[in-house]
């Protein structure tokens, strides 16, 4: 699968903000409205994302910056969550994150806080890997395709769909009639659904070339599917997934598409997962040093900016506490680990674990720890292998 570093993402919108220290404050909610009494649903959901961060001592102001956020309408198909965050006063994040909330607490809220190292999980459990996806509608005129982000609501304007208009006449076969025009005819409206199929296949393939993206759905008119497919390049192909169903058809087919469209992110999302997981165990096994387990281990690489992939399990990690450091090496087990650098304070040890990794650019993957080498609640595989063990 194609896809690039989503802590990457994170590291360009926070990575300076992160960096300098500051006040955070974060909020994280489900934001359906396919619930009985929605808008009192949501009333109760945000009075109690402000009770929260009033008894952690954030200001009225930026209880009033959060809660402005949460009144917008999430504007996407349920089931929808929100996160937002607010640096020094001002609001960094407010994000809709298409899926269910994860770790849900009471009245649909989940990770509310505030201090000096923000909770980013929430964006991570939603996007798990960064993976642009097209969805391909086909149609005997042409096509139109759409691009998408795993994790991202998508964009509503009406721009965001590509449309590739082909020829139009002679579109369907002649219904009356005998002899010698009517195979004539015909012949002349496959050929013109050939090349509707083949602008729109090459419009695609060139959308795959530039964006990389790690799904191609595609979906419409039978026969247009059909042609379609045969015209996309190997490459297209081997990342593509046919809904056998024309979405604009009925809410029936649009729902069965939108389930569609998920089973295939989820395969996407558990191969990268599942690949991830088999390099661990089988660099382990090698015993080549490429690879760390357990959370001392994984801070240490982390700390010379050696983690190139970080696998961890929050719930396996529970209750634990690291130290958030103010600069490089950024987080450390206890202060004698530190090198010198001012200690914020100690915090959750899932995310100084994300915060640092977010800082030295590596990927980061939340498993479950029984897949991990070991059952360990954390491993990174190194960017380099550490050196040979030194003898007493």
């Amino acid at each position: 699968m194609t896809s690039t570093n989503a802590t990457s993402e994170l590291h360009r919108i926070l990575g300076e903000r992160l960096e300098h220290g500051g006040t955070w404050a974060w909020a994280y909610a489900d934001a359906s409205g396919n619930v009985e009494d929605p808008r009192r649903q949501a009333a109760l959901r945000l009075r109690a994302v402000e009770e929260a961060l009033r008894a952690q001592g954030a200001t009225d102001d930026v209880v009033d910056t959060v809660a402005a956020e949460f009144e917008q309408e999430a504007g996407v198909p349920s089931p929808v969550s929100r996160y937002v965050l607010v640096h020094d006063g001002s609001v960094v994040v407010s994000d809709v994150l298409p899926g269910r909330l994860h770790g849900a607490g009471s009245v649909g809220v989940g990770s509310v806080g505030v201090g000096a190292v923000p909770d980013l999980v929430p964006l991570v459990a939603h996007r798990p890997v960064d993976l642009p996806f097209l969805v391909v509608h086909a149609s005997k005129e042409g096509g139109a395709f759409r691009t998408y982000r795993l994790g991202h609501a998508p964009v509503a304007a009406a721009e965001s769909e590509q449309q590739v208009q082909g020829r139009n006449d002679t579109l369907h076969y002649a219904k009356a009639g005998t002899g010698w025009k009517q195979p004539h005819w015909q012949q002349h409206t496959e050929e013109i659904w050939r090349q509707n199929s083949a602008e729109t296949a090459a419009a695609v393939d060139e959308a795959v070339r530039t964006l990389r993206p790690g799904l191609v759905v595609v979906a419409g008119d039978v026969t247009a599917r059909e042609l379609l497919v045969k015209a996309l390049s190997a490459e297209t192909r081997a990342l593509t997934s046919v809904f056998p169903g024309d979405p604009r058809a009925d809410a029936g087919a649009e729902q069965a598409f939108v389930e569609h469209v998920e089973t295939a992110l989820a395969r996407a999302v558990a191969t990268h997962r599942h690949d991830l997981e088999d390099r661990l165990r089988t660099h382990a096994g090698r015993g080549d040093n490429q690879v760390v387990t357990g959370i001392g281990s994984v801070v240490e690489a982390l700390q010379q900016a050696q983690g190139s992939t970080v696998a961890l399990d929050a719930v396996a990690i529970g209750d634990r506490t690291l130290l958030a450091l103010a600069g490089a090496p950024w987080v450390a087990t206890a202060p004698e680990q530190a090198a010198g650098t001012p200690v914020i304070g100690a915090v959750p040890a899932v995310c100084a674990l994300v915060r640092a990794a977010v800082l030295t650019d590596a990927e980061l993957v939340l498993v479950n720890a029984a897949s991990l080498p070991g059952g360990a609640p954390a491993a990174a595989l190194l960017r380099w292998p550490v050196g040979p063990a030194v003898p007493a």
